[in-house]
């Protein structure tokens, strides 16, 4: 489900989330909405299965429509809303950054932890993205602007 190596997010049905790439188009989100940050947006994608099982997927992009955040929550009807500490939930998460990731939490393309939101008394796996360099989207105008400026490389003459 997370690659250990891109920290890509992939389930069984298709959806793929990649740190800092705009939110799959393949799969509209059953909710948007703008988050406590300005320009930031809430991409909630529903229930998706996964090798581990179904999860809730929400993943939060900045103004530049780039995934900065994933949000997983194991779903499954055992889980009861009075559980201390969503604490089985949390004991499943936890199981699901073993058996992917080596139980290793930080990685050069970010980090990955759990947290409960205790409003709700439900714990997530979170994939936080680094915030890495800024560079910009590629576009055909952007690509050719930069190709005009750079002069092709010559073929250097052979030597016998």
């Amino acid at each position: 489900m997370i690659s250990r190596a891109t920290g890509e997010a992939d389930f069984n049905d298709g959806l793929r989330i990649l740190p800092q790439a705009s939110p799959p188009p393949d799969f509209s989100p059953e909710r948007s909405s703008e988050f406590i940050l300005p320009g930031w947006t809430s991409h909630d994608f529903g229930i998706h299965d996964s090798d581990h099982g179904s999860f809730e997927v929400t993943a939060l992009s900045d103004p530049e429509s780039r995934v900065q955040l994933l949000l997983l929550s194991h779903s499954h009807p055992f889980y009861q809303p009075a559980t201390p500490y969503d604490s089985e939930r949390r004991a499943f998460h936890e199981g699901v950054i073993s058996a992917d990731l080596g139980g290793q939490r930080e990685f050069s393309w970010g980090q990955v932890f759990c947290r409960r939101d205790p409003g709700a008394n439900k714990d997530s796996l979170i994939v936080a993205y680094s915030l890495g360099p800024h560079v910009p989207m590629q576009s055909e105008p952007l690509l050719r602007q930069l190709h005009e400026h750079e002069p092709e490389p010559r073929a250097f003459p052979r030597v016998l």
